[in-house]
Protein backbone atom coordinates (compact mmCIF):
# COMPACT_ATOMS: atom_id res chain seq x y z
CA UNK A 1 0.00 0.00 0.00
CA UNK A 2 2.61 2.15 -0.58
CA UNK A 3 1.83 6.19 -1.28
CA UNK A 4 3.40 8.35 -3.41
CA UNK A 5 4.69 11.93 -1.50
CA UNK A 6 2.82 14.86 -2.21
CA UNK A 7 4.68 17.19 -4.50
CA UNK A 8 6.98 19.74 -2.43
CA UNK A 9 6.25 22.32 -4.81
CA UNK A 10 2.20 22.06 -4.30
CA UNK A 11 0.80 25.90 -3.62
CA UNK A 12 0.35 26.47 0.42
CA UNK A 13 2.58 23.18 1.63
CA UNK A 14 4.90 24.59 3.83
CA UNK A 15 8.37 22.35 3.58
CA UNK A 16 7.13 20.75 7.33
CA UNK A 17 3.85 20.23 5.87
CA UNK A 18 5.39 18.07 2.99
CA UNK A 19 7.38 15.96 5.21
CA UNK A 20 5.14 14.96 7.48
CA UNK A 21 2.77 13.97 4.19
CA UNK A 22 5.08 11.79 3.02
CA UNK A 23 5.57 9.53 6.64
CA UNK A 24 1.95 9.66 7.70
CA UNK A 25 -0.33 6.68 6.22
CA UNK A 26 -2.80 7.11 3.88
CA UNK A 27 -6.19 6.81 4.42
CA UNK A 28 -7.56 3.05 3.76
CA UNK A 29 -11.19 1.81 2.93
CA UNK A 30 -11.98 -0.73 5.59
CA UNK A 31 -14.90 -3.21 6.59
CA UNK A 32 -15.27 -4.34 9.56
CA UNK A 33 -17.38 -7.10 10.27
CA UNK A 34 -18.02 -7.81 13.84
CA UNK A 35 -21.07 -8.98 15.58
CA UNK A 36 -20.97 -7.26 18.73
CA UNK A 37 -21.96 -3.39 18.44
CA UNK A 38 -19.86 -2.24 21.36
CA UNK A 39 -16.83 -3.30 19.76
CA UNK A 40 -17.74 -2.07 16.10
CA UNK A 41 -18.56 1.25 17.61
CA UNK A 42 -15.82 1.72 19.75
CA UNK A 43 -13.15 0.13 17.03
CA UNK A 44 -15.20 2.67 14.29
CA UNK A 45 -15.00 5.15 16.11
CA UNK A 46 -11.23 5.44 16.85
CA UNK A 47 -10.15 4.18 12.91
CA UNK A 48 -12.30 7.41 12.11
CA UNK A 49 -10.95 9.84 14.11
CA UNK A 50 -7.43 8.22 12.19
CA UNK A 51 -8.93 9.59 9.42
CA UNK A 52 -10.27 6.24 7.47
CA UNK A 53 -12.93 5.48 6.19
CA UNK A 54 -14.71 2.22 7.93
CA UNK A 55 -18.20 0.70 7.06
CA UNK A 56 -19.40 -2.14 9.68
CA UNK A 57 -21.51 -5.02 9.42
CA UNK A 58 -22.86 -7.71 11.96
CA UNK A 59 -22.47 -10.93 10.15
CA UNK A 60 -20.08 -13.10 7.68
CA UNK A 61 -22.83 -13.11 5.35
CA UNK A 62 -23.25 -9.54 5.15
CA UNK A 63 -19.30 -9.26 5.11
CA UNK A 64 -19.06 -11.19 1.49
CA UNK A 65 -21.84 -9.80 -0.32
CA UNK A 66 -20.18 -6.07 0.92
CA UNK A 67 -16.71 -7.57 -0.53
CA UNK A 68 -18.79 -8.64 -3.59
CA UNK A 69 -20.10 -4.88 -4.73
CA UNK A 70 -17.06 -2.75 -3.34
CA UNK A 71 -13.42 -2.55 -2.58
CA UNK A 72 -11.61 -2.34 0.30
CA UNK A 73 -8.03 -1.97 1.25
CA UNK A 74 -8.33 -3.95 4.69
CA UNK A 75 -10.96 -6.42 6.03
CA UNK A 76 -11.22 -6.77 9.27
CA UNK A 77 -13.44 -10.15 10.41
CA UNK A 78 -14.57 -11.73 13.74
CA UNK A 79 -13.54 -15.33 14.40
CA UNK A 80 -16.63 -16.12 15.00
CA UNK A 81 -19.59 -14.45 13.62
CA UNK A 82 -23.33 -15.69 12.91
CA UNK A 83 -24.41 -16.99 9.48
CA UNK A 84 -20.48 -17.05 8.28
CA UNK A 85 -17.53 -17.25 10.26
CA UNK A 86 -14.63 -15.23 9.52
CA UNK A 87 -12.43 -18.01 8.07
CA UNK A 88 -15.57 -19.00 5.88
CA UNK A 89 -15.62 -15.22 4.39
CA UNK A 90 -11.65 -14.93 4.57
CA UNK A 91 -11.97 -17.73 2.07
CA UNK A 92 -14.48 -16.66 0.26
CA UNK A 93 -13.20 -13.83 -0.99
CA UNK A 94 -9.19 -14.86 -1.47
CA UNK A 95 -11.35 -17.01 -4.18
CA UNK A 96 -13.04 -14.16 -5.50
CA UNK A 97 -10.43 -11.40 -5.49
CA UNK A 98 -7.56 -14.26 -6.67
CA UNK A 99 -10.32 -14.14 -10.54
CA UNK A 100 -10.86 -10.83 -10.28
CA UNK A 101 -6.89 -10.31 -9.63
CA UNK A 102 -8.00 -7.80 -6.27
CA UNK A 103 -6.51 -8.24 -3.34
CA UNK A 104 -7.44 -6.81 0.14
CA UNK A 105 -5.35 -7.05 3.59
CA UNK A 106 -7.30 -9.33 5.50
CA UNK A 107 -7.20 -9.15 9.61
CA UNK A 108 -8.67 -11.37 11.92
CA UNK A 109 -10.12 -10.64 15.11
CA UNK A 110 -10.03 -12.62 18.06
CA UNK A 111 -10.33 -13.87 21.21
CA UNK A 112 -8.70 -17.13 20.99
CA UNK A 113 -4.84 -15.62 21.19
CA UNK A 114 -3.14 -19.14 21.34
CA UNK A 115 -0.17 -19.97 18.91
CA UNK A 116 -2.21 -22.41 17.62
CA UNK A 117 -5.32 -20.08 16.78
CA UNK A 118 -2.95 -18.02 14.81
CA UNK A 119 -1.59 -20.76 12.65
CA UNK A 120 -5.00 -21.79 12.18
CA UNK A 121 -6.37 -18.64 11.24
CA UNK A 122 -2.75 -17.70 8.94
CA UNK A 123 -3.23 -20.70 6.77
CA UNK A 124 -6.91 -20.05 6.62
CA UNK A 125 -6.32 -17.21 4.21
CA UNK A 126 -5.74 -14.25 6.55
CA UNK A 127 -2.66 -11.80 6.55
CA UNK A 128 -2.58 -11.35 10.51
CA UNK A 129 -4.43 -11.50 13.86
CA UNK A 130 -5.31 -9.01 15.96
CA UNK A 131 -5.94 -10.67 19.62
CA UNK A 132 -9.09 -9.42 21.33
CA UNK A 133 -9.35 -6.84 23.37
CA UNK A 134 -6.93 -4.70 21.74
CA UNK A 135 -5.74 -0.98 21.56
CA UNK A 136 -6.02 1.06 18.52
CA UNK A 137 -2.15 1.24 18.20
CA UNK A 138 -1.71 -2.58 17.97
CA UNK A 139 -4.64 -1.95 14.92
CA UNK A 140 -2.81 1.20 13.25
CA UNK A 141 0.57 -1.23 13.51
CA UNK A 142 -0.94 -3.77 11.59
CA UNK A 143 -2.44 -1.73 8.93
CA UNK A 144 1.17 -0.61 8.36
CA UNK A 145 2.99 -4.16 8.51
CA UNK A 146 0.16 -6.53 8.06
CA UNK A 147 2.13 -9.62 8.41
CA UNK A 148 2.96 -9.26 12.22
CA UNK A 149 0.54 -10.47 14.59
CA UNK A 150 -0.83 -7.98 17.46
CA UNK A 151 -1.89 -9.14 20.63
CA UNK A 152 -3.38 -7.44 23.57
CA UNK A 153 -1.15 -4.78 25.21
CA UNK A 154 -2.89 -4.75 28.43
CA UNK A 155 -3.36 -8.88 29.68
CA UNK A 156 -6.59 -9.20 31.29
CA UNK A 157 -5.81 -10.23 34.96
CA UNK A 158 -6.10 -12.83 36.98
CA UNK A 159 -9.75 -13.52 38.41
CA UNK A 160 -9.18 -11.90 42.38
CA UNK A 161 -6.48 -9.14 41.54
CA UNK A 162 -8.71 -6.88 38.83
CA UNK A 163 -12.16 -6.65 38.61
CA UNK A 164 -12.57 -3.70 35.67
CA UNK A 165 -9.84 -1.66 34.57
CA UNK A 166 -8.96 1.89 36.27
CA UNK A 167 -10.39 4.80 35.14
CA UNK A 168 -7.44 6.47 33.30
CA UNK A 169 -6.73 3.04 31.38
CA UNK A 170 -10.49 2.50 30.27
CA UNK A 171 -10.39 6.27 28.64
CA UNK A 172 -6.82 5.26 27.15
CA UNK A 173 -8.81 2.41 25.36
CA UNK A 174 -10.89 4.59 23.78
CA UNK A 175 -8.56 7.13 22.82
CA UNK A 176 -9.18 9.89 25.66
CA UNK A 177 -12.84 10.48 24.84
CA UNK A 178 -14.51 10.52 27.64
CA UNK A 179 -17.82 10.86 25.78
CA UNK A 180 -17.77 7.98 24.02
CA UNK A 181 -16.37 5.95 27.13
CA UNK A 182 -19.71 7.83 29.13
CA UNK A 183 -22.07 6.57 25.55
CA UNK A 184 -20.23 2.70 26.02
CA UNK A 185 -20.63 2.63 29.89
CA UNK A 186 -24.48 3.44 29.41
CA UNK A 187 -25.13 1.29 26.65
CA UNK A 188 -23.90 -1.71 28.70
CA UNK A 189 -25.62 -1.22 31.70
CA UNK A 190 -28.74 -0.70 29.84
CA UNK A 191 -28.62 -4.02 27.68
CA UNK A 192 -26.90 -6.19 30.59
CA UNK A 193 -30.18 -7.30 32.13
CA UNK A 194 -31.50 -8.64 28.60
CA UNK A 195 -28.12 -10.16 27.73
CA UNK A 196 -28.20 -12.27 30.65
CA UNK A 197 -31.38 -13.26 30.65
CA UNK A 198 -30.98 -14.48 27.30
CA UNK A 199 -28.15 -17.14 28.53
CA UNK A 200 -30.22 -18.18 31.50
CA UNK A 201 -33.16 -19.05 28.67
CA UNK A 202 -30.01 -21.22 26.83
CA UNK A 203 -29.75 -22.35 29.90
CA UNK A 204 -32.65 -23.41 31.00
CA UNK A 205 -33.75 -24.83 27.41
CA UNK A 206 -30.38 -26.72 27.07
CA UNK A 207 -29.31 -25.40 24.09
CA UNK A 208 -25.57 -25.48 23.95
CA UNK A 209 -25.39 -23.64 21.02
CA UNK A 210 -27.29 -21.05 22.14
CA UNK A 211 -25.65 -20.18 25.23
CA UNK A 212 -22.25 -20.74 23.38
CA UNK A 213 -23.16 -17.72 21.04
CA UNK A 214 -24.69 -15.69 23.68
CA UNK A 215 -22.03 -16.18 26.26
CA UNK A 216 -19.21 -15.19 23.26
CA UNK A 217 -20.91 -11.89 22.56
CA UNK A 218 -20.95 -11.07 26.36
CA UNK A 219 -17.66 -11.94 26.40
CA UNK A 220 -16.29 -8.83 24.01
CA UNK A 221 -18.66 -6.87 25.94
CA UNK A 222 -16.62 -7.30 29.29
CA UNK A 223 -12.79 -7.54 28.03
CA UNK A 224 -13.38 -3.98 26.64
CA UNK A 225 -13.41 -2.67 30.59
CA UNK A 226 -10.94 -5.35 31.28
CA UNK A 227 -13.07 -6.83 33.62
CA UNK A 228 -11.28 -10.05 34.01
CA UNK A 229 -13.53 -12.78 36.43
CA UNK A 230 -16.69 -11.72 33.83
CA UNK A 231 -14.05 -12.27 30.43
CA UNK A 232 -13.33 -15.55 32.04
CA UNK A 233 -16.46 -16.23 33.30
CA UNK A 234 -17.88 -16.21 29.20
CA UNK A 235 -15.13 -17.82 28.13
CA UNK A 236 -16.02 -21.07 30.34
CA UNK A 237 -20.08 -20.48 29.55
CA UNK A 238 -18.59 -20.47 25.45
CA UNK A 239 -16.96 -23.65 26.14
CA UNK A 240 -19.19 -25.62 28.27
CA UNK A 241 -22.00 -24.76 25.81
CA UNK A 242 -19.76 -26.57 22.89
CA UNK A 243 -19.57 -29.67 24.72
CA UNK A 244 -22.00 -29.41 26.10
CA UNK A 245 -22.28 -29.59 30.16
CA UNK A 246 -25.22 -27.91 31.65
CA UNK A 247 -24.64 -28.60 35.16
CA UNK A 248 -21.41 -27.08 35.29
CA UNK A 249 -22.57 -24.28 33.17
CA UNK A 250 -25.46 -23.63 35.37
CA UNK A 251 -22.43 -22.97 38.58
CA UNK A 252 -20.26 -21.03 36.10
CA UNK A 253 -23.42 -18.47 35.33
CA UNK A 254 -24.16 -18.51 39.28
CA UNK A 255 -20.77 -17.08 39.32
CA UNK A 256 -21.28 -14.50 36.68
CA UNK A 257 -24.24 -13.21 38.27
CA UNK A 258 -22.30 -11.92 40.73
CA UNK A 259 -19.21 -10.46 38.90
CA UNK A 260 -21.43 -9.05 36.56
CA UNK A 261 -23.39 -7.08 40.03
CA UNK A 262 -19.50 -5.72 40.74
CA UNK A 263 -18.95 -4.47 37.45
CA UNK A 264 -21.92 -2.80 36.95
CA UNK A 265 -21.33 -1.28 40.43
CA UNK A 266 -18.49 -0.10 39.52
CA UNK A 267 -18.88 1.39 35.56
CA UNK A 268 -21.84 3.33 37.59
CA UNK A 269 -19.32 4.80 39.38
CA UNK A 270 -17.37 5.41 36.58
CA UNK A 271 -20.43 6.92 34.88
CA UNK A 272 -21.13 9.35 37.25
CA UNK A 273 -17.27 10.39 37.78
CA UNK A 274 -15.68 13.43 35.67
CA UNK A 275 -14.27 11.07 32.98
CA UNK A 276 -12.57 14.79 31.40
CA UNK A 277 -10.17 15.32 34.21
CA UNK A 278 -8.15 12.72 33.67
CA UNK A 279 -7.06 11.83 30.34
CA UNK A 280 -6.77 14.21 27.38
CA UNK A 281 -8.35 13.45 24.03
CA UNK A 282 -5.68 12.10 21.35
CA UNK A 283 -5.68 14.23 18.68
CA UNK A 284 -6.84 12.76 14.83
CA UNK A 285 -3.15 12.17 13.08
CA UNK A 286 -2.09 14.10 10.04
CA UNK A 287 -3.43 11.72 6.82
CA UNK A 288 -1.91 11.64 3.30
CA UNK A 289 -5.50 11.75 1.10
CA UNK A 290 -5.70 9.14 -1.82
CA UNK A 291 -8.55 8.18 -3.80
CA UNK A 292 -9.40 4.19 -3.50
CA UNK A 293 -11.97 2.52 -5.44
CA UNK A 294 -15.53 2.56 -3.93
CA UNK A 295 -17.35 0.46 -6.34
CA UNK A 296 -17.43 -2.03 -9.12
Amino acid sequence: MEVKPVAEEKAGKSMDQVKQSRTAPPVLRILLADDQDDICTLTRHQLERNGHEVVTVANGKAALEMTESHHFDVILLDDEMPLMSGMQVAHAVRESQRKRELRSVLIALTGNNSPEDRDRLISGGFDSVLGKPFRLESLEALLREPGKMAVPEVPLQKPGLQEISSLEDLLQRVGGDSKLLRQMIRTFLREMPKRMELIQKALEKKDGEELSSRAHALKGSVSIFGAAGPAQSTQLLQDLGRIPDFLKAKRVFASLQEEIAKLEENLRGYAETSLTRTVPAVEPKSRVKRSVPRKR
